[in-house]
């Protein structure tokens, strides 16, 4: 194999390349590794770029999930915050300590969710990580996630600005075309386009199904430190007003939910100048606080929809919840530096047949082959766990150690096999558990509310460590050398995590 093209660089596109090149170049030293964006590069990088024609990107299309308008760059189209859970962090840390430093510092990391129902009752803490499993979880701008890896790339092996148009499967290479009128051929493609991306057309059985609005939009804001002060300020003299304990709070109510991160520890100790930051590094710069809105609206606006246009319909979806929440909203959208603001209707890849190509040429991943819904809290995670899982499938299957050589077109479909027992179930598996919660977010009744509350309850107080290990043990390089060895892997974490020293 010469060469392998990755569409997309977003979080899963990056990882692949990086562990790409941590596993398979040093082999190959030959091997050419390149990525294709549609979208402009980040600010920080020069528009002189080698592989970035000048001028601003025209006709971007609509996609849902991703904050897009005409000046949009790769690093800005990616939405607000995210979870990242400890499994996701070990794989990052896995393939470079220094990612791993980087999200660490830029990161709230909780090893608890609180829950509480709209009245500001608290039903409990339910677990997001810890000792157990290495890591806690970390709430992080996803630009500054994003940043991270893309920055470990190297420039010359990334083209932007490049839209597909199609990418078709054949028997000695694959080809990728793009909207201007360029051709490019690949021994191998990955497609980490997305939900909306074009490679998946070049599989039959998963060409037609196409991505289905789930009824729920996400609506949110983040905002600087100054807007967060003036928001406790505010609350200060207000009777009954009890601060969140935990980093993260998820909020039930009857007809939506509502989540928070603030930390105000944090406020009590960042050095600011009247309540300014001094950061002036706002882009990069940890929100002081964050929320976000589920809930069901139909027909669903679009991610070009001006916050202004819904903050009514949320304020009105929440009124009567906690003065917190109340205040969060109406103190968003007013223009505070470094705010930040989202509004993204929640499209839901169905089940695929198929990941992989017949030739073996092209395999989905990330969002492209598995889009999870956001109450996973996985996206991102599987994201990475699907690049870690072909870097090292590609090292064990492409490096020769000895014995009869198998054609490459024999290693390809080895590969995509492999690939496809271990991240299909574990991933479909998440999706459906996702799904779960996030009817828990949709309008119930009287008796449907008491019981989703009891459920929650008593799973706080009764629930075992080992609760979240499905999800949160999982072990990629485990997993990866059970299939290589003819095993059945594990689509699901069992037992503690045996931390290696950083």
């Amino acid at each position: 194999m010469k060469s392998i093209a990755i569409i997309g660089a977003g979080v899963g596109g990056c990882t692949t390349y990086l562990f790409l090149k941590k596993h398979l170049s040093p082999h190959i030293p030959d091997l050419e590794i390149h990525i294709y964006e549609s979208y402009p590069p980040p600010p920080y990088l020069s528009r002189s770029h080698p592989k970035s024609p000048s001028g601003p990107l025209d006709d971007i299309e609509e996609r849902p999930n991703l904050h897009s308008n005409p000046t949009t760059n790769v690093t800005t189209a990616l939405g607000g915050g995210l979870g990242l859970s400890p499994n996701g962090i070990r794989v990052l840390k896995t393939l470079d300590p220094e990612i791993y430093a980087r999200i660490k510092a830029s990161s709230y990391e909780t090893d608890t969710f609180g829950l509480q129902v709209s009245s500001g009752r608290m039903l409990g803490s339910f677990p997001a990580g810890g000792k157990r499993y290495g890591n806690g979880t970390m709430i992080i701008m996803r630009a500054a996630l994003h940043d991270a890896v893309l920055e470990k790339v190297d420039q010359k092996d990334i083209s932007f600005e490049r839209k597909v148009k199609s990418v078709v499967d054949g028997v000695e290479k694959a080809k990728i075309e793009f909207e201007n009128g360029e051709t490019v051929e690949a021994d191998f493609v990955v497609g980490a386009d997305g939900v909306w991306g074009k490679t998946r057309q070049a599989i039959p059985e998963s060409a037609a199904l196409k991505a289905e609005y789930d009824g729920l939009v996400g609506i949110g804001a983040f905002l600087d430190e100054k807007t967060t002060r003036n928001i406790l300020a505010e609350l200060k003299d207000k009777k009954n007003v009890v601060l969140p304990k935990s980093v993260m709070t998820m909020t039930f109510g009857p007809s939506a939910f509502f989540g928070t991160v603030l930390d105000v520890s944090r406020l009590n100790n960042a050095p600011s100048k009247d309540g300014i930051p001094e950061n002036k590094d706002l882009d990069r710069e940890l929100p002081f606080a964050g929320w976000w809105s589920t809930f069901p609206m139909d027909p669903p606006p679009t991610s070009k929809t001006p916050f202004s246009d819904v903050k009514g319909k949320v304020l009105a979806n929440h009124k009567g919840w906690t003065p917190l929440i109340t205040a969060l909203i109406e103190n968003s959208g007013v223009g505070g530096s470094g705010e930040v603001t989202h509004v993204l209707p929640r499209w839901i890849t169905p089940n695929l047949p198929k990941w992989t190509s017949a030739s073996g040429r092209i395999l989905l991943a990330g969002d492209a082959a598995h889009c999870m819904p956001p109450d996973s809290g996985q996206g991102v995670s599987c994201a990475v766990e699907d690049a870690m899982t072909i870097g090292l499938l590609c090292e064990a299957i492409f490096v020769v150690k000895g014995g009869e050589e198998a054609t490459d077109q024999d290693k390809l479909k080895k590969l995509c096999d492999l690939y496809t027992k271990l991240r299909k179930p574990r991933c479909e598996y998440i999706v459906a558990e996702a799904r779960k919660r996030g009817d828990m977010k949709r309008e119930l009744n009287v008796v449907e509310q008491t019981i989703r509350n009891v459920v929650m309850w008593a799973m706080c107080k009764i629930m075992p460590e080992s609760m979240m290990d499905a999800f949160y043990s999982y072990d990629v390089e485990t997993e990866v050398k059970k299939a290589l060895n003819g095993e059945t892997p594990a689509f699901k974490g069992k037992g503690k995590v045996v931390v290696k020293d950083e």
